[in-house]
């Protein structure tokens, strides 16, 4: 061939090639959403948990018969109407169009398993927050009756959060559950399709979806427990949203130009586990009340979070029904008090060491919230140790029964949004109960009755009770409802919700 002929066609080729790039649509691009966790998630059992920010992942996969709003308001989900027909049952109309991932449908069948089991199986972790549901009766194909031993003046509360996530009977029937946790499949907007565990679950947006499919193609969950190592992340553009950010990182998160900070309402409450039992120090109530007196609350507000909390006396925040207010913005303080009651109690000037124990990364500045507490102690004479794990190791020691050894560091959420769900768990032979110790039959009594009373005033004036009963206890040390902070990327328009949920159906790009 000539170079001229040549020449000419490769002059053709590009002419062709640059015609087909002008006739044929672009392909469009891949939309990926990338969010840090100082946490992974403990596998994919909706009902094996109760951690606020493993159900901020699950939350994605899982749908509920009702879900709250970004005010907290309840909407329809699966269930797409509700009624209330006798004390004890509540009718729902459930949605006739929702697939599972596998491409199955959903039926009334999978609502009746997926709520019996955490209502009727007390093995399981959720139980104590579904125990008051009899059965679940199935009327129809998309139509059930939820009855309950007694009235429920709480029950859309527990159907709308942790532990109501919907599933596949047929899929778990097939495959158990412990392979479940592993390869879930549920009905949400995003389904898993790889879990690098405590690196990475990477999920794709699910286009079957009966709310239409997400914006997202992908969504990834990043777990970086190191507080510095993902605001790095934020800034350097690695991740488009990065919970728990420290308040002494706001700066360099708005200078970064490429990320913006904001207030992340809260209803979570900081507190100190008490090892109460028979053998521990702090089975003695002064012991307990000297711990508790030596805490300055706001001071440790001001030193960790630079100001960014509020003290309190009990698991009480605004927006939650029937809890008494009078134990919020308000704390104890009397390190001369403290001291008198440790003499009391037989022990002089470091006479006594204290073991905290706490997670690392699990909480905002948990670490220096355990080592501000140990220096408020060692100022009554009160030696400390302090032991800081890794969350999935700090889990398997603090929540197995009678694992505290002195003081633990928990936060406390409140899914159910109300006063009971604030001290149920404390109720004798009760996960909080069997890591303190502490059981009181009066607050056991009061905290039951609350559950089945529907009349307001009353039900309130039972759980200011029991609030009173755990507070004067001490079983229980009660530090500050936090007021977290959480990094966005300006790519992407999303407001948090103080339920801490990550609900990123909800997050579209930002214009």
């Amino acid at each position: 061939m000539s170079i001229a002929r040549m020449l000419h066609s490769s002059f053709v080729l590009k002419s062709l090639a640059t015609a087909l790039a002008l006739s044929t649509p672009a392909m469009a691009q891949e939309r990926e959403l990338v969010i840090a966790q100082g946490i992974d998630t403990s596998g994919f059992d909706p009902h094996a948990h109760t951690t606020a920010a493993i159900e901020a992942i699950h939350v994605n996969i899982f749908d509920y018969l009702i879900m709250r709003d970004g005010a907290g308001k309840l909407q329809p989900a699966i269930a797409r109407e509700w009624e209330q027909i006798s004390d004890t049952a509540m009718r729902f109309t459930l949605r006739d169009d929702v697939l599972f991932h596998d491409g199955t449908p959903l039926t009334a069948q999978d609502v009746k398993f997926s709520i019996e089991r955490p209502a009727l199986d007390e093995s399981v972790i959720q139980h104590s927050f579904y125990d008051t549901i009899r059965e679940v009766e199935i009327v129809g194909e998309h139509e059930i009756i939820v009855h309950t031993d007694g009235p429920d003046p709480i029950l859309l509360n527990r159907l709308s959060r942790i532990g109501s996530g919907i599933v596949s009977k047929a899929y778990v029937d097939r495959v158990g559950w412990d392979e479940f946790a592993l390869h879930p499949i549920g009905t949400g907007p995003f389904r898993v399709v790889e879990w690098r565990r405590d690196d990475r679950i990477i999920m794709e947006g699910f286009k079957d979806h009966w709310r239409g499919a997400p914006v997202w193609d992908r969504l990834i969950h990043r777990t970086i427990p190191e507080d510095s190592t993902r605001v790095g992340e934020l800034v350097s553009g690695g991740v488009d949203i990065a919970t728990n950010i420290p308040s002494q990182d706001i700066q360099r998160v708005a200078e970064s130009g490429v990320a913006e900070t904001k207030p992340w309402p809260s209803f979570r409450v900081m507190t100190l586990f008490v090892n109460t039992k028979e053998g521990s120090p702090m089975a003695d109530p002064k012991v307990r009340e000297a711990v508790d007196l030596a805490i300055d609350n706001q001071m440790l507000i001001d030193t960790v979070f630079d100001g960014l909390g509020t003290p309190v006396r009990a698991a009480v925040t605004p927006g939650l029904s029937a809890v008494p207010m009078e134990y919020h913005d308000t704390f104890l303080y009397d390190p001369e008090r403290s001291v008198k009651l440790l003499q009391e109690a037989g022990y002089g000037p470091n006479e006594l060491t204290l073991k905290i124990q706490g997670p690392s990364g699990r909480y905002p500045l948990d670490v220096e919230t355990m080592e501000i507490v140990a220096v408020m102690l060692n100022a009554v004479g009160i030696n400390t140790e302090i032991e800081a794990l890794e969350w999935s190791s700090y889990q398997s020691r603090v929540w197995e029964p009678y694992k505290v050894e002195h003081l633990g560091l928990i936060g406390h959420a409140n899914s159910l949004q109300d006063g009971y769900h604030a001290v149920q768990r404390a109720r004798c032979g009760y996960d909080f109960a069997n890591r303190t110790g502490w059981c009181n039959d009066r607050f056991d009594e009061l905290v039951e009755k609350s559950a089945v009373t529907v009349d307001p005033e009353l039900r309130a004036g039972m759980l200011a009770e029991a609030f009173k009963l755990l507070s004067d206890s001490r079983s229980i040390i009660y530090l500050h409802q936090s007021e977290n902070i959480i990094g966005i990327g300006n790519d992407v328009d999303w407001t948090p919700s103080p339920d801490e949920q990550l609900w990123m159906y909800a997050a579209k790009p930002a214009d």
